[in-house]
């Protein structure tokens, strides 16, 4: 049995995490949780992979955009624009944690929609993530100097060091209280450089790693950053929802006021027409024109009853889905447990089912090669749910574009959630689930 593939509305970002120091050949390489991961793998495989080279370059460019802040800070007149020039530093310190095989920071900012650009700059200065933006970029230009004199002070201890012999060609080297003159003692400085470098190294990664963390402190969202973002992205699928379902009411009416209304004239204008001739012969192709009228009445009625099914509004969503077995296929309506027929819910909610119902109903019909499709519906004290079977011969995909598709957007937007069950062979499962609202 082929186990249920579950679609989760909503759900938070998340950040793969690296499985292992020692990731098999020919599987890319995930993402660290942190910094600090790269170097706890075996020394010997981190000093020859290219993390090291990673934390420096990291670091190197941290230096450079630190005095670049350094700079902007100690200009005075340039202050109270602290939050704007953060703000540019944020978006590419998000992105530029991954030359350390870290995942991007997500964006704590929500989004704004236009009101003016004065609007704009009083909401951006109300979020507390722009002033930890600012603070970030402060630190960062604090303590760049601090850490360019340590940097310029352990090069060159190592460096010179490990070149020695070239430097004692000529005149001796002091090396801290230690008179570097002969070839021997220049040889025996280039070794300890040499072991110098590997704490040197592990030195400088550390610092780019408390820089990627506090990156990571300070530009990601909080909890109610992300909970606003929700909100947000909930509430846009609402409006998207409510402009498409606004939308099928128009269509739904004016095919009822204007190409069905004429039909209907049409078909009565031939039936007058059938009984004022008396040649039997026109009679009768008067007749076959009218049943052709006839035909293509019912299904433009077939249309508009998929575009918007008015039965939907005036009796529920359990009558709204028996509606559907007038169809070619057969459809099945069981309510379960303390469901009844005039269970009435809010109108998002009775679209959403109606239309999860709709689909699957199309889709077994022209794709699964279905006999027959049972609707069963639930509810108890926390949930109200659906679940649809057909007959067919499964393979169902939430691909792009495909009516699926559609169907997991709209359970998102009403805050439920879709489980599709649809093994080759069949048959074909779908459990639409939403929680009661306290």
């Amino acid at each position: 049995m082929t186990e249920p593939m579950t679609i989760e509305p909503d759900a938070p970002p998340t950040i793969t995490t690296e499985t292992g120091p020692d990731t098999p050949a020919g599987q890319p390489r995930a993402p660290y949780r942190n910094a600090w991961l790269a170097m706890a793998r075996n020394p010997v495989r981190y000093l020859l992979s290219s993390d090291p080279w990673r934390a420096l370059t990291h670091l190197a460019v941290s230096l450079v955009l630190g005095w670049i802040q350094f700079g902007l800070f100690i200009v005075i007149i340039l202050l109270p624009f602290a939050p704007a020039w953060s703000y540019v530093l944020a978006k590419l310190e998000r992105r530029r944690v991954a030359l350390l095989r870290l995942a991007p920071i997500a964006d704590p900012h929500r989004t704004l929609y236009s009101r003016g650009v004065a609007a704009h700059i009083g909401d951006r200065l109300a979020e507390t993530s722009t002033w930890r933006e600012t603070g970030y970029s402060l630190i960062l230009a604090a303590a760049t100097p601090f850490l360019s004199i340590g940097l310029v002070v352990l090069g060159a201890a190592v460096g010179g060091t490990i070149f020695a012999p070239a430097f004692t060609d000529t005149d001796p080297m002091m090396f801290g209280g230690w008179t570097i003159d002969t070839p021997a003692e220049a040889w025996t400085a280039t070794v300890i450089g040499i072991v110098l470098l590997i704490p040197a190294v592990y030195l400088c990664a550390a610092v780019s790693a408390i820089l990627a963390s506090l990156a990571q402190a300070l530009l990601g969202p909080r909890e109610e950053e992300l909970a606003a973002q929700l909100a947000d992205v909930r509430a846009s699928r609402g409006i998207l929802m409510n402009s498409f379902e606004g939308e099928r009411r128009r269509i739904e009416r004016d095919l009822h006021d204007g190409p069905q209304r004429d039909l209907v004239a049409l078909s009565m204008q031939l039936g007058e027409l059938q009984l004022a001739v008396d040649d039997d012969d026109v009679r009768t192709q008067v007749i076959a024109a009218q049943a052709r009228v006839e035909g293509a009445l019912s299904g433009l009625r077939d249309t508009v009853r998929g575009v918007y099914p008015q039965v939907l509004d005036d009796h529920g969503v359990t009558a709204a889905l028996i509606e559907l077995g007038r169809g070619p296929l057969p459809v099945h309506v069981v309510p379960q447990g303390s469901w009844h027929h005039t269970r009435r819910f809010t109108p998002e909610v009775e679209k959403a089912i109606y239309y999860t119902g709709s689909e699957a109903v199309t889709n077994a019909t022209k794709h699964a090669r279905a006999h027959a499709v049972t609707i069963y519906l639930s509810e108890d004290d926390t949930t109200i749910s659906m679940e649809i079977v057909d007959d067919g011969i499964g393979g169902a995909t939430t691909d792009r574009g495909s009516g699926l598709s559609g169907l997991v957007e709209r359970a998102a937007a009403v805050g439920a959630r879709l489980d599709i069950d649809s093994p080759q062979g069949g048959p074909t499962v779908l459990r639409w689930s939403k929680t009661k609202e306290l």
